[in-house]
């Protein structure tokens, strides 16, 4: 059986059918939507309703981030699949918003991968590295930031699965086994990577706001040209998510440092 590893979201104009269709695939796509920080935040409300535990401010995106600590890419390079708000450790957001104001015309392509559809495929070729990905702790830290030591699969209260890929993750400096740890999570990065080079492309244009489960879907997105390419993102904590940083909040890492 073939596993589809990644999708193309659908687009909609209707709140609820958004928030439908974020939770059977992972994301979509909700237009026509305003170019201020305050309408995005305003869609997290619209889309997630009475589940929403915060919205902080929305953060403005360009050439990979505003206030985010960790190394930004060239824009002309590709950005890789990740999980977003990793700086808040265990306690990163469980939706995302991207709200587009500016697309380069040329290049700035997004794209998704699924991580349970990618965990499923390591399952079926290595069921013991499955197990140890979601019974071996490892460190998720990113530097001076709020700690994380867990498994790159966790469990909410009611069973939601949550996986991670960011660019801190490596054995913890107390594990009894680091070679086989390492081996683990560069097992897991080169799966979601390889992902991430056959999954489809797709556009989000001006005026359009890209949706993302951010326990489930690694989020990327190819290199551009124009330098005024601009979006605003938004992370949104809602009553699934494992919990609230007790820390003030914003849609990047700004206060996120222990």
């Amino acid at each position: 059986m073939t596993i589809s590893l990644g999708i193309v979201p659908e687009t909609t104009t209707v709140a609820d059918n958004a928030a439908q269709l974020v939770r059977r695939d992972g994301a979509a796509i909700f237009a026509p939507v305003g170019n201020s920080a305050d309408d995005a935040v305003a869609l997290g409300y619209t889309i997630f309703g009475d589940t929403v535990r915060s919205i902080p401010e929305a953060a403005r995106v360009f050439v990979g981030g505003e206030m985010d600590r960790y190394e930004q890419p060239d824009h002309h390079m590709p950005l890789k699949p990740h999980t977003d708000g990793f700086a808040y450790g265990d306690l990163f957001p469980d939706y995302i918003m991207l709200i587009c104001v500016n697309a380069s015309p040329v290049g700035g392509e997004s794209f998704l991968v699924d991580s349970y559809a990618v965990l499923d495929q390591l399952a079926a070729d290595n069921p013991s590295l499955a197990k140890d990905l979601e019974h071996v702790v490892v460190d998720q830290t990113e530097e001076d930031m709020q700690v994380s030591q867990s498994p790159i699969v966790q469990y909410n209260a009611s069973g939601r699965k949550l996986l991670r890929r960011n660019f801190s993750q490596r054995p913890l400096p107390t594990s009894q086994r680091p070679e086989e740890d390492q081996a683990m999570i560069d097992t897991w990065v080169n799966a979601v990577d390889a992902a991430g080079d056959v999954v489809p492309r797709f556009k989000v244009e001006s005026g359009q706001a890209l949706i993302i489960d951010n326990y489930r879907m690694l989020h990327a997105r190819e290199g551009y040209e124009d330098l005024n390419r601009m979006m605003w993102r938004v992370w949104v904590w809602t009553n699934e998510a494992l919990g609230v940083p007790e820390v003030p909040l914003h849609s990047d890492s700004r206060y996120a440092q222990r």
